[in-house]
């Protein structure tokens, strides 16, 4: 499995592992007994199994760091949503088994029709559990790869597990957060020998953070911006720090930047992960970009421009429940989303129908609704404009003109701009960063409902606060939540349109739409795709 003799924590944490896969197994048959006692006449029996689930979850925080960065394609998922689900951009179709369908039944008031699937879901964790050691056979193991893994669960941690996302019924995240830290402890722990200074930084913040998950606080009432800054989010830092001094850095994970210090860091994600389309931008290519994002020749009447619906003094939305269509007498189909934070997504559009920001630039455009441009027409207009032939020869150097001007090169230019706009930039970031002073005393209470009691942070992850999936933040999640017509409550009317199942016609899509960022939301009403609220 390793020969290399400079490796430091192989023998270690394969030891580690060994060692809590018979718990796991012996864990999950005892809640497969706890589910088969259960009687709808007596309340103890449920409850008994729902506390044994906690125990058979936390017996699998032990082992999750490991068992989702080295078996997670290959072992059948222990902790899937307890719906269906179609990921995005992989388009995996997830049906719902493990812990969270088993929470999911325990808590629904015929909890005794629910045995029998509760039951098959508990033998698919049997039988996963004690496939684990098997899957060990043959595969090769480094430090590299180990510490990577551990680096995740402290994005685990810090995204999913204190906001409830796998267990929002249970309500034992805080207590599994403790659980994983603890792990993450005993398997880091060898690799601390290697680096005193940083070793006792470490351990201070591990031992802080776990200090203030055992403060006593209920789920609801745990104050996760407290333990964010004070010890999380340096506990990242730290390790990031250990492992670029050992010189065990692995690149598994495209799309974090390892030169970032902490989830909030600014630098956290590589923008450039989002889009299959990256070239290096210049800075004359995103001056140009500029220019074009507020050029009115890009239209079929010269009268309309990105900023037209896209107005900088709105953070780039325009403020309306649906924009105002090219002839100016109707409305385009949907709400008009803002551009800051739109090239950290796999997917554009609310349906998600272009794949890249060039695609999207393409769309809106050649739109009859939209732009209505005639892509050969606006070509000819840039070419016939001196100071545009200037600019384009300049962020596309070495081409001749009809190769430098082509509604190509316009798109690239636009989305070049769009990705320099700046981001992470808020008085929340500051915060995040170490300016206390830059947040109220409500703003913080804010955060703590957000990412706690009210749950929000389990569809809007950090640190972008939109659909991306932690920790590999390579999953875009697409959701069908029933948006209303209005938001008259009272009288509730479902909104006709089918979302991405227009794109990608499977039932699951019907009224799915991506999940946007709440960044700037108090400047970018109205919300949801038909602007309805």
């Amino acid at each position: 499995m390793h020969d290399d003799p400079d490796e430091t924590g192989i023998d270690n944490t394969l030891t580690y592992l060994r060692s809590h896969i018979p718990p796991l197994i012996s864990s999950a048959k005892e809640l497969r007994s706890a589910i088969a006692a259960i009687s709808a006449n007596s309340p103890a029996s449920i409850q008994h199994a729902r506390d044994q689930l906690g125990l058979c979850r936390d017996a699998y925080k032990k082992v999750e760091f490991f068992v989702e960065y080295f078996f997670g394609s290959q072992v059948v998922r222990f902790n899937l949503p307890p719906v269906f689900e179609v990921e995005e951009p992989t388009l995996e179709y997830q049906w719902p088994v493990g812990f969270q369908v088993i929470e999911n039944l325990l808590f629904e008031k015929d909890v005794q029709q629910q045995k029998k699937e509760m039951l098959d879901n508990t033998d698919v964790i049997i039988l996963s559990a004690e496939g684990l050691e098997g899957l060990l056979y043959g595969r090769k193991i480094t430090d590299e790869a180990i510490l990577e893994s551990l680096r995740l669960e402290l994005i685990r941690v810090s995204t999913l597990n204190i906001t409830g996302y796998d267990a929002p019924l249970l309500k034992t995240g805080i207590k599994e957060s403790v659980t994983a830290l603890l792990s993450f402890g005993e398997n880091i722990q060898p690799y601390l020998k290697k680096n005193q200074n940083l070793s006792d930084s470490i351990a201070f913040y591990l031992d802080r953070s776990i200090h203030l998950l055992h403060t006593g606080d209920s789920f609801d009432a745990f104050d996760r911006m407290y333990f964010m800054t004070e010890a999380m989010l340096p506990l990242q830092k730290k390790t990031a720090l250990l492992i670029k001094a050992l010189h065990k850095e692995a690149h598994e994970a495209t799309v974090l930047n390892y030169n970032a210090s902490h989830l909030f860091d600014k630098r956290f994600l590589n923008i450039h992960s989002f889009d299959t389309t990256y070239t290096v931008a210049s800075g004359q290519l995103i001056a140009l970009g500029r220019k074009l994002f507020f050029e009115k020749k890009l239209s079929g009447n010269d009268k309309r421009s990105c900023a037209s619906c896209h107005v900088p003094e709105k953070y780039f939305t325009d403020g309306l429940r649906q924009s105002i269509a090219f002839d100016e007498q109707n409305v385009v189909r949907r709400n008009t989303p803002s551009i800051l934070y739109t090239a950290y997504q796999y997917d554009h559009f609310w349906d998600g129908r272009a794949p890249t920001l060039v695609h999207q630039v393409f769309d809106v455009t050649a739109s009859a609704n939209e732009m209505n441009a005639d892509a050969e027409q606006t070509v000819k207009k840039l070419m016939a404009d001196r100071k545009y032939r200037r600019r384009f020869e300049k962020a596309f150097p070495g081409r001749k003109l009809h190769e430098r001007i082509t509604i190509q090169n316009i798109a690239t230019a636009i989305s070049a701009y769009e990705k320099s706009l700046p981001v992470m930039t808020s008085a929340f970031d500051q915060y995040m960063n170490g300016d206390k002073t830059a947040l109220s005393a409500r703003e913080i209470a804010g955060f703590n409902l957000f990412m706690g009691k009210a749950q929000c942070g389990t569809c809007h992850f950090a640190p972008l606060f939109n659909g991306l999936l932690p920790p590999l933040y390579n999953i875009s999640e697409v959701e069908a939540l029933g948006i209303t017509t209005s938001a008259d409550f009272d009288n509730p009317v479902s909104d006709p349109d089918s979302g991405r199942y227009h794109i990608m016609p499977s039932p699951f899509y019907i009224g799915s739409f991506k999940t946007p960022t709440v960044r700037n939301a108090a400047k970018t009403a109205p919300y949801m795709h038909n602007g309805a609220l």
